[in-house]
């Protein structure tokens, strides 16, 4: 698919105002969410086959350059937890593997589910889903759901042959673990669940108030106090 691009200028949090961009790749996705005032952006690739991080990681700095970095690699076969920081991270990244998955496997299916699970889990949709049907390198057929959040996407790549499915919820809002891991299983049954909970990166340092003006702007929509 080309790739979409949303701007997201009256959000639920002012300052976290900005475009977020993503794109389906073949049993996997790109993402990228930035943040205007806090001048900052993240990045998150889902591939069904190994790729070089240091490969997209010196692409990404040399179209968005910034002043620091950080590149994390998780093996979809060994998740594992890194309980985020509440103090010093800036959100959590959820993933699920989903084995002998026996939840929704058509497009109007994963269409109505990922049409309702935001608000279901917590979160604010700010698209309607996009769906596909594709097949990977080596000819498994895989279908590919996703939706923008305020708080960023969720997104789910399901494998029908083999029964298998991948989710990933990933916000710049701390949310109640023990609250959306019930919901998520309820939607999309299967053999087993494995899951991981890891941090999203560290807290902006800076806010720029050089935009004040700009800022407040953003804020217009908002019920006065």
């Amino acid at each position: 698919m080309p790739a979409f691009v949303l701007p997201y200028y009256n959000g639920v949090v002012a300052e976290d105002c900005g475009i977020s961009a993503f794109v389906f790749l073949a049993g996997g996705h790109f993402t990228l969410h930035t943040f205007s005032f806090r001048e900052t952006y993240f990045a998150d690739l889902v591939a069904p086959d190994d790729f070089d991080p240091n490969k997209l990681r010196a692409l990404l700095e040399a179209v968005f350059p910034c002043a620091v970095t950080s590149v994390q690699t998780v093996e979809r076969q060994d998740l594992k937890d890194s309980e985020p920081d509440v103090e010093n991270d800036f959100g959590p990244h959820l993933f699920l593997n989903v084995d002998a998955y026996q939840g929704p496997q058509s497009l109007d299916a994963l269409f109505n589910l990922f049409d309702r699970l935001p608000a279901l889990i917590g979160m604010t949709p700010i698209m309607r889903p996009y769906v596909i049907q594709d097949r990977v390198a080596d000819g498994r057929s895989v279908l590919s759901a996703m939706t923008m959040i305020a708080e960023s996407h969720v997104s789910l790549h399901v494998f029908p042959h083999e029964e298998r499915a991948y989710f990933d919820l990933f916000s710049c809002r701390f949310f109640d673990r023990n609250f959306v891991m019930p919901r998520l299983q309820a939607q999309f049954p299967g053999g087993s669940v494995q899951e991981a909970l890891i941090a999203r990166g560290s807290r902006y340092r800076y806010l720029r108030t050089e935009r004040a003006d700009e800022h407040a702007k953003s804020r217009t929509w908002l019920p006065q106090r």
